[in-house]
């Protein structure tokens, strides 16, 4: 429920430990009179079945109803794993079962703000290796969208946090790969991949539309919440719609 400071809305935000780029994506991006409460759940490594990822969740779905939010947000996105829409009304149904209250998913919301856009063929851009793109890109697909292009950032020999540690020059380079004269929007997965500030100078550079999935998160929870407020700064997706 709302309190003193979340006086239009508490939203609890649900994250794996390793992931260091969400709490500050969404700090950013909060508009007056929204609080949001961080909770994090152990990742050893990357899950590779739901029901593993929702046993490593539940002991922290626990503590974000003592919280009492409004909406919790699952700043995680396992695009990655076999069957993503199996993935996600599994996952939809754990919180909404575990909290009580409605659930924002950030793997929904980019397809949700792509949508909104009117847009449908994608340049994307994952910090995943290449068997887990195929994945992200059937995603897509069965979403509607056509991944026309696709650049992955993964090193599996840097460690869980290395995504985090991706620098802005190199995703940049990353967006001009993926870009061409055939793509309508240029999308960035994985919550832990630096994207979000990088938002409005890349559509000033490209002249497109850039959805970063922690930006999409951050709209879909408040336009799905009532909340309606233009945040100017963050790329069309906030300030316009």
């Amino acid at each position: 429920m709302t309190d003193a400071l979340g006086t239009r809305a508490v939203f609890a935000v649900l994250l794996p430990a390793t992931n260091s780029m969400v709490e500050p994506d969404l700090a950013s991006l909060r508009p007056p009179g929204v609080s949001h409460q961080t909770f994090r759940f152990p990742f050893p490594a990357l899950p590779a079945e739901v029901e593993a990822l929702a046993e490593l969740m539940a002991p922290s779905l626990e503590l974000c109803r003592v919280c009492e939010p409004d909406r919790v947000l699952l700043g995680y996105s396992p695009e990655y794993m076999d069957q993503p829409a199996a993935v996600t009304a599994r996952l939809r149904q754990l919180v909404a079962e575990r909290t009580g209250v409605p659930v924002t998913l950030a793997f929904e919301a980019v397809p949700e703000a792509l949508r909104c856009l009117g847009t449908r063929r994608l340049g994307v851009v994952t910090p995943f290796p290449a068997a887990a793109d195929q994945r992200v890109r059937a995603w897509f697909t069965s979403q509607g969208f056509a991944v026309n292009r696709m650049v992955g950032l993964a090193s599996a020999q840097k460690g869980k946090v290395y995504t985090a540690r991706i620098g802005a020059a190199e995703i940049r380079e990353s967006f001009l790969a993926v870009d061409g004269p055939e793509i309508e929007a240029l999308v960035q997965v994985g919550t832990n991949l630096l994207c979000s500030p990088l938002v409005e100078q890349l559509e000033a550079e490209l002249g497109k539309p850039v959805i970063a999935v922690n930006t999409a998160t951050a709209w879909a929870a408040l336009r799905q919440h009532g909340i309606a407020d233009r945040l100017p700064g963050w790329g069309c997706l906030l300030s316009r719609h």
